[in-house]
Parts: C-alpha cells; structure tokens; sequence
C-alpha cells in the first residue's frame, strides 16, 4: 500500500513485488527512515536465514540512487541528482518507509 504526505512524499509499507513512487526535483536533500517491519521466509531449505531486508532508491529514467541491507530501523540522507519521479524498492520482506524533506 502506497500512501503519500502532503506534499507528495513517501509515508508507507512497501514489501516484495510493490514499490513506492515520488517526485523529487534535482539537487533536493531528503531524509529516509527505513523500518524492517518483515524478513521474508526462505522458499526453500537452507542453512543461512537473513535478518534484513533490502532498500533500494531509483530514478526512474536513470536507475538505481543507492542500496542497502537493513536489519532494524535506519534513517539517513540523500541527494536527488536528477529531478522526475523516484521508485522505492523493498525485496526480501516489508519496511516502513518514510521519505521527506531534510529540515
């Protein structure tokens, strides 16, 4: 489920196969706060169970901004380079995901 703030930022749960969207104009600085809500269940047998959850950030036409293996809650920064319409990708479980402007 997509849900956005006001001003057209991310506020929502995003988990495997969804993907959050946003526009974002070039040069803005924005907060992420990225909360493991879910580790997805392995399909098969295996030996290594994962704690975290996978974050990734693209622009739309110009791919991926930055990845990263979250296994509780982790806020930080990031700079758009390009403006236009940004994706919010989760794989391997849920995350609460907060997206806004850097006061």
């Amino acid at each position: 489920m997509t849900s956005f703030t006001d001003d057209g930022y991310v506020d929502s749960t995003v988990q495997d196969e969804q993907t959050a969207e946003f526009n974002a104009e070039a040069g803005e600085e924005l907060t992420v706060t990225v909360e493991n809500v879910a580790v997805a269940e392995p399909e098969n047998e295996t030996t290594v169970e994962s704690d975290s959850i996978s974050f990734r950030l693209d622009h739309a036409e110009n791919g991926p901004i930055g990845t990263r293996s979250i296994s509780e809650s982790e806020t930080f920064d990031v700079t758009t380079d390009s403006g236009g319409t940004h994706l919010v990708i989760v794989t391997n479980g849920a995350a609460d995901v907060t997206i806004e402007p850097t006061e």
